[in-house]
């Protein structure tokens, strides 16, 4: 089989190549793919396959139904298309026509190989049974796609079984792909906290309710939250990362506005962390007489793979390149946990994107770049594991 799915991507790759390029040339921010979506299902066409637009606004859901007799089962594949509102200095050929958005976070390659994935397992139904869904969704930068997707019933009709995903990775090589299991993204909350004072003069502060004292005594506590809530062997990242209060030298002004992030892996730690920052908040500011807002924003959950669907991806992926085993997960947020959530058997896993005579710039930068190789690599996986998981 191995040497059937390198055969039908060599025909299909130098297409998808190309399209890969002018998807990153023309970027789009999140939910506000429209270009995109409309590439997607011009391919689409062409090869004749059966999708669903306008789900959640621009996303796109590809239904492939295999032609061999089996359990008919169902597999999503997921790949996201949005880009980011950052402005593009890494050189490469195809750089974003379009000021002050690029694709640095790959999305542009996940899309191309999903797109890769779909001519190749049209051509293949005779190898496998039960039916391929691939989603390609909107806004995975911002509030997510992935839920209102699922909301929009892409898990039904027929029900899934399994969901996988890969993400670029630019600390890794091109050729290589890591896997782990269990905890692998963090929930990325954010919080805002507005502290109400009563401003005056430097030279008289006992006449004020300096917001700026509170702030500083509630940045500290906040920050030393994790240590004392949460188990040293659990991973946890609660930091603030904006203050803004005061414009002069000799005023205290009336109010600082403070905001954050909170990321952990469970439930309980994040309900833990939510409620302490909102009493250490009110308590703080009532002894310096403030008083305060607070708003705690619980955006994607944690990302958990599942141990047995991870193997097998990592025994399909160890056909066609080196594979290693992640030992720590990211504390970045990953909307793909939706879908881990939603179906016990799903996994994403990195897929290395930086090729040797590049430094290897971090997602989210103005100098990422990820190799076209990269196409060849995830549509070889996603096509294997497919055939063997429905089979």
């Amino acid at each position: 089989m191995v040497d059937k799915i390198k055969k039908i991507l060599t025909d299909i790759l130098p297409e998808t190549i190309d399209l890969r390029h002018k998807i990153h040339m023309r970027p789009e921010l999140s939910f506000q793919e429209h270009e995109t979506s409309a590439l997607v299902c011009s391919f689409l066409d062409k090869y004749g396959i059966e999708y669903r637009s306008g789900i959640a606004g621009t996303g796109v859901l590809v239904i492939i139904k295999g032609e061999k007799k089996g359990s008919g089962k169902t597999l999503l594949i997921r790949a996201d298309m949005d880009a980011l509102p950052v402005c593009e200095k890494s050189g490469c050929g195809f750089a974003s026509e379009r000021d002050g958005v690029m694709h640095a976070c790959g999305h542009d390659v996940h899309t191309s190989v999903l797109l890769c994935c779909a001519a190749a397992l049209s051509k293949m139904r005779e190898n496998f049974s039960g039916t391929v869904k691939l989603m390609f969704q909107p806004g995975e930068e911002t509030t997510g796609g992935a839920e209102p997707m699922i909301k929009a019933g892409i898990l039904e009709d027929p029900k899934v079984d399994s969901c996988v995903a890969l993400h670029v990775e630019p600390s890794m090589k091109v050729g290589t792909a890591g896997f782990k299991t269990g905890p692998f993204y963090a929930c990325p909350d954010e919080f805002d906290i507005v502290i109400k004072g009563r401003g005056g003069h430097a030279a008289t502060p006992q006449k004020c309710a300096d917001p700026i004292i509170a702030a500083a005594q509630l940045i500290t506590a906040i920050e030393s939250l994790p240590t004392r809530l949460i188990s040293p062997l659990d991973p946890a990242a609660v930091s603030v990362c904006m203050v803004n209060g005061g414009s002069a030298y000799n005023v205290i002004p009336d109010s600082v506005r403070i905001g954050g992030s909170v990321r952990v892996f469970s439930e309980p730690d994040r309900e833990a962390i939510e409620n302490a920052i909102g009493a250490a908040a009110s308590s703080i500011c009532s002894i310096y007489g403030a008083e305060c807002e607070y708003e705690y924003r619980r955006l994607f959950l944690p990302l958990i793979n599942d141990k047995n669907t991870t193997e097998l991806l990592k025994r399909s992926a160890e056909k066609y390149l080196e594979t290693v085993e992640l030992s720590e997960p990211t504390m970045a947020g990953e909307d793909f946990s939706y879908l881990t959530d939603a179906v016990n058997s799903s996994a994403l896993f990195w897929l290395g994107c930086t090729e040797d005579d590049h430094e290897g710039a971090p997602l989210h930068s103005e100098r990422f770049f990820a190799s076209d190789k990269c196409i060849e690599y995830g549509a070889e996986i996603f096509c294997d594991y497919a055939i063997n998981f429905l089979n």
